[in-house]
This record gives C-alpha cells, sequence and structure tokens, in this order.
C-alpha cells in the first residue's frame, strides 16, 4: 500500500496516476488518499508505520511539518526544508522532495531551456521552496514574490549562500509585481493561488507578453485564470498537470526502482479529467 496525506484531499488526481502506474506496471499494489488534519499528522505518520505502508506522498499543509515526524531527509530536501514523498524502508522513513525535479522536467518537456533564464517565483511555501532550488541549481535568476515577505527573504538569502545566484524578493504588490513581471522570461505561480478561481496571482493580463513563458502549478482547474490571461496575450503556457505527472513519476521511482510509466499516468488523468468534465456539463 501507498498512500497520499493532506488536507484537504479530495480533490486530488494522484491516486488515478499512481494506480494506472502500479497496473501499468504489474504491481500488485494500491494509492490510497488519507485526510488527514495538522492535529492528527503525528498519529497519522504513525499509523502509517505501524500498517506497513511503503510510502506515502505529502501535500498541503503538512510538506514543511512532516519533517519533525520521519527518520531521515534527503540531503538536499533538508535543506529546502520541505518534502512531499516517504519511503519506508523496513520501518526507517526517509523523506525526499520531488517537487522541484517535477518541476524542471515539465519545464524540460515544453521545450524551456531553464539556465540563464530570469524567473519570476511566485510562492515561497513547499513547492514554492523546492521547485526554488530546483531553479537555482540550473543557475537562473530568480525573483521571488510571496505574502510573506520575510519567507521570501529568508529563502533567496539560502539561495545566494548556496548557488552564488542572482535572487531578489519581493511581496504581492502590484507596483512590485509589474518590476518582476517586466524582467521575467518565466512566471510560475507555485502558491495555491488560483485554486479557488478567485484568489489569483495578481498579475494583470495586460502586464504578460508574447515572449513570456507562463507556469501554474496549480491543476484544479486546469486552465486557471492565470493561465487564461497568458493564452489571451499570446504567451506560451504550461500547466499544473505536466508538474504533478512529472513529480508523481519522481516518487513512484523513489518508491519502487522502476521507471515509471508516465504515457499511461498521463492517459488515466486525461480519462478521469473527462469524464469529470462530461459529468458536469
Amino acid at each position: 500500500m501507498y498512500g497520499l496525506i493532506g488536507d484537504p484531499i479530495d480533490h486530488s488526481l494522484s491516486p488515478t496516476i499512481q494506480n494506472a502506474a502500479f497496473h501499468s506496471a504489474g504491481l500488485n499494489a494500491v494509492y490510497v488518499a488519507f485526510p488527514v488534519s495538522t492535529t492528527k499528522l503525528r498519529s497519522a505518520v504513525q499509523g502509517l508505520r505501524s500498517l506497513r505502508v511503503k510510502g506515502f506522498n505529502v501535500t498541503a499543509p503538512h510538506k514543511l511539518a512532516m519533517l519533525r515526524y520521519i527518520d531521515k531527509v534527503e540531503t538536499e530536501a533538508a535543506e529546502m526544508g520541505s518534502i512531499n514523498t516517504v519511503r519506508n524502508d523496513d520501518d526507517a522513513l526517509t523523506g525526499f522532495s520531488t517537487d522541484g525535479l517535477g518541476a524542471i522536467n515539465a519545464l524540460e518537456e515544453a521545450g524551456v531551456s531553464v539556465g540563464s533564464q530570469t524567473v519570476l517565483l511566485i510562492g515561497a511555501g513547499g513547492a514554492g521552496r523546492a521547485i526554488a532550488y530546483a531553479l537555482a541549481g540550473r543557475k537562473c535568476s530568480l525573483e521571488v514574490a510571496s505574502r510573506t515577505l520575510p519567507r521570501a527573504q529568508r529563502l533567496v538569502r539560502s539561495l545566494r549562500s548556496k548557488f552564488g545566484i542572482n535572487a531578489e524578493s519581493s511581496t504581492l504588490s502590484k507596483r512590485a509585481l509589474y518590476d518582476r513581471v517586466k524582467k521575467a522570461e518565466i512566471i510560475l505561480n507555485a502558491s495555491s493561488m488560483g485554486a479557488d478561481s478567485i484568489n489569483n496571482p495578481p498579475i494583470d493580463k495586460k502586464w504578460i507578453q508574447e515572449n513570456h513563458w507562463v507556469f501554474d502549478i496549480v491543476y484544479r482547474p486546469v486552465r486557471t485564470k492565470l493561465l487564461r490571461d497568458a493564452i489571451a496575450s499570446g504567451a506560451r503556457t504550461i500547466d499544473g498537470l505536466s508538474m504533478l505527472l512529472n513529480q508523481g513519476a519522481c516518487s513512484f521511482t523513489l518508491w519502487t526502482g522502476r521507471k515509471a510509466p508516465i504515457r499511461e499516468m498521463r492517459r488515466a488523468v486525461s480519462e478521469r479529467l473527462a469524464v469529470q468534465s462530461a459529468a458536469n456539463r
């Protein structure tokens, strides 16, 4: 058994993706979503360990707090202070982060060469930190904007120290964002803004240009307002499903030691979304 813990969890497409991967690989395994509140996180991890669950993913709001309840953390995940994947090796729980590599793989799939680009990264939470580290490792210039400025400032200091890159931080004020968007070649929303189709990143669609790449890691809805505005402006876009699939593929490999059948994973999630779309008409 494998699983996913978070709160809320009912929107997640990870069970569809991972169960398709297990079936395609011929593995006798199942992936289940477990809703876990913040107050129940410690007992939930103890329960998963006791049940000998072989591995699980971690989503909001637990990516940072999970570090307190596992035995080991992969070096880079420890440095960024966030994990989204846990592997159980003979009752020893090890944490990893696949968010950063998932985002990089999604960009490269779309044909984006991220090295030496200037990226406006919105969000400095668990996913944002992982993506920032992955981008910094490829020597991007980073502009990190966050609702919580001290969090963005701490992240930027860490990136400058470790990677020696050009990195700046700012709030999400209109004036600050306008300047950041003008400088950026890639606009990447790594926050949850847009998941409710109301609280979208405060980027005026008039600021988005044809030369921009716009990447939103939110995948419900798949085409967020930010992406719709980007498309209307003639910009090239990457949706959150691409990152979800790629980080899920990394988790699958960490758990099983096998290459993930990403084509089958993509087909399964596409079919699931088509069924849901038809049901909602």
